[in-house]
């Protein structure tokens, strides 16, 4: 059978005992026979579907198993994927927090794999789990941004320089500390309050979407935000208990509806509000500029040397115009950011990817595996030429 969490044992056993309870009293009480065998055989036929259909997924669906699992672990505010956090609104869940859920190996007979319902490390973060202490002759490497950098491609600018570097003593870590939905002040705060504990020697910032959803109104724009962002509440699932117990339930609720709104993060996060349909103004563009030279300003400080980029994105028709002009404008603002702070190392992946190829575009922004590996080359090469240029100045 699928695993079950606590709270679907206790639901199930309760369950057991009100059918042996109905059981009993309709033969050995005063309930006429008649309605104690349709109460049974309703139960029986809900029970034999149940049970059908976690079997038919345990021997003809394996590969749904855990992703049946997780999203019933959606249900509960303490293994969701996010979370509520103090100063960022939200985070992942830490994978310590997760119940592990076991499953047989592909072909395996009883050999079983550990498989966590958490899909964030150990600090609620894409990918490996961190270490605040940096091995001896390590060069780190720390991606901030939103849900382009938390798709993957630091993962692969970890792989490229390993592969290149692998005869010299030192060796690159990545570490991912993107976040989908943030924006640049989630960032900002991110990067001043946890990232620079771990001492990386670059940092790569990867932001410019998002931002544009707190357009707004000259009286009612706030600077930081608040008049579009709201502290994270968990959603109210009204079927939450249903979702919980029942597999057939649950899958036919996802395939009806694979996205409900209250696996998103924005109904949780954000005040719901009509945003204007105009272009980003001067205040909203500074608030995006004062974020990110804060970002430069505190690591440098810290010698912490910086690699700023610009958002690629497809030139596809189908996408509105209104929603590639936010990404050129905070393009342009990046530029700008380079081009008055000779201490950046500056990749334009606007200029090396958009218009070249719209195949490697998911949507506006996000892009594919070989989108990603084009990014992880273009920063690689960046950063590996500093290196090199840093050892021939060295005495």
């Amino acid at each position: 059978m699928l695993y079950l969490f606590q709270g679907e044992r206790v639901i199930l056993w309760i369950a057991s005992v009100l059918l042996m309870s109905i059981s009993l009293y309709g033969f050995f009480g005063r309930l006429r026979p008649t309605w104690v065998y349709f109460v049974l055989f309703n139960l029986l036929v809900l029970i034999s579907i149940e049970v059908g259909v976690r079997s038919a997924v345990k021997l003809f669906f394996p590969n749904k198993e855990v992703s049946l699992a997780r999203r019933a672990a959606w249900t509960y505010d303490e293994l969701r994927r996010m979370t509520g956090h103090p100063f960022l609104q939200f985070n992942g869940v830490p994978s310590t927090t997760g119940e592990i859920y076991r499953v047989l190996k592909p072909g395996g007979r009883g050999n079983q794999v550990t498989v966590n319902l958490s899909t964030f490390n150990n600090f609620g973060f894409v990918g490996r789990d961190f270490a605040y202490a940096k091995p001896p002759g390590v060069i780190r490497i720390a991606a901030l941004g939103a849900s382009t950098t938390a798709d993957g491609y630091p993962a692969m600018l970890e792989e490229y320089f390993n592969a290149r570097v692998a005869a010299q003593s030192n060796r690159f870590e990545v570490m991912n500390f993107g976040q989908g939905y943030w924006t640049s002040a989630h960032v900002l705060v991110n990067f001043v309050l946890n990232v620079i504990d771990f001492a990386p020697d670059y940092v790569i910032i990867h932001q410019a979407a998002n931002d544009e959803h707190a357009r707004a109104s000259e009286a009612e724009f706030r600077g930081d935000y608040s008049h579009y962002l709201k502290v994270f509440q968990p959603p109210r699932i009204i079927d939450r208990y249903i979702l919980r117990v029942s597999v057939p339930y649950r899958a036919l609720k996802f395939y009806l509806n694979p996205n409900p709104e209250w696996t998103f993060i924005e109904p949780a996060s954000q005040i719901r509000r009509k945003e204007p349909q105009r272009p980003l103004n001067a205040r909203e563009l500074g608030v995006f500029r004062r974020n990110i030279e804060t970002i430069i300003d505190v690591a440098s400080a810290r010698q912490i040397k910086v690699v700023l980029t610009t958002m690629p994105h497809s030139t596809d028709e189908r996408y509105p115009h209104l929603q590639r002009h936010y990404i050129d404008q905070f393009n342009e603002v990046l530029r700008s950011i380079a081009a008055n702070n000779d201490r950046l190392l500056f990749v334009d992946l606007d200029k090396l990817m958009t218009g070249k190829d719209n195949h490697l575009f998911l949507d506006v922004v996000h892009v594919n595996d070989t989108g990603r590996r084009m990014k992880a080359e273009y920063l690689g090469k960046c950063i590996i030429d500093d290196e090199e240029r840093t050892l021939l100045k060295a005495p």
